[in-house]
C-alpha cells in the first residue's frame, strides 16, 4: 500500500461548511469515493471551494454543456498530461477508467488507452476530435499563438458554442493544474494504489 505525501499547509476541516456548499462538497465526495485533497484544501476559502466546485461542474458536466462528456474529460487528461499535472493526470485517469453507472463518469477505459491518450502526439479518429485535440495541444501550449489553420478546422467542425465550450475546458484544466501543482496537492492514496492512475 502506498502512503500519500502531506500537504505543505494543513489540510481545512469542513465542519464550518453550511448549507449549499456543504451538499455539494457530500456529492463531490460522494462521486469520486472519497474526499479529494484539493477540495480538503480549498477549505480555507470557503468561498473560493463553491465558487470552483460550481465551475468544474458548468465546464466539465452540465447538462446545457454543447460538447460530448467523455470528449472533455479526454481532453482534461491530455490537457492535465501536458500541463505536467500528476494529481490532476491522476483524477482524470482514475475517471476514465472507472464504470459509469449513469450517475457517475466513467467510460470503462483500458490501462493502455489512457496511455496513448496521454501521449503527446495523441491522435484521435475523425476531424472534430481531431480538431479539437488540436486546439487543445495548441492552446495548452503556447495560448497566445494558436496557429491560424487549428482555429480554421474548429470552424469547419465544431458550432460557435462548442468552440467557447472547448476553450474554456482547455483554460479551466490550465487553471487548475497550475494551482494544483503549485500547492504540491497530493495524490491520494485511494488512486495511488490503482495501476491505472500512474
Amino acid at each position: 500500500m502506498t502512503v500519500e505525501d502531506k500537504p505543505f499547509i494543513p489540510y481545512a476541516h469542513r465542519d464550518g461548511l453550511t448549507g449549499e456548499l456543504a451538499a455539494a462538497v457530500d456529492a463531490y465526495e460522494q462521486r469520486m469515493g472519497f474526499l479529494p485533497n484539493a477540495l480538503r484544501l480549498y477549505m480555507h476559502r470557503p468561498e473560493l471551494l463553491e465558487c470552483l466546485i460550481r465551475l468544474n461542474d458548468t465546464v466539465m458536466r452540465d447538462a446545457s454543456g454543447h460538447l460530448d462528456r467523455e470528449l472533455k474529460r479526454r481532453i482534461a487528461a491530455f490537457c492535465s498530461s501536458l500541463n505536467r499535472s500528476a494529481y490532476c493526470v491522476a483524477h482524470n485517469s482514475n475517471t476514465l477508467a472507472s464504470a459509469g453507472d449513469g450517475e457517475s463518469e466513467g467510460w470503462d477505459y483500458l490501462a493502455d488507452d489512457i496511455a496513448a491518450l496521454l501521449d503527446p502526439d495523441y491522435q484521435p479518429d475523425g476531424p472534430m476530435e481531431s480538431a479539437c485535440f488540436a486546439y487543445a495541444r495548441a492552446a495548452t501550449l503556447d495560448p497566445a499563438n494558436v496557429p491560424a489553420e487549428v482555429l480554421e478546422r474548429l470552424t469547419r467542425s465544431l458550432s460557435p458554442p462548442q468552440i467557447v465550450e472547448l476553450a474554456c475546458v482547455v483554460g479551466f484544466w490550465k487553471m487548475y493544474n497550475g494551482i494544483h501543482e503549485s500547492l504540491g496537492v497530493p495524490i491520494e492514496a485511494a488512486l495511488l494504489d490503482e495501476d491505472r492512475s500512474r
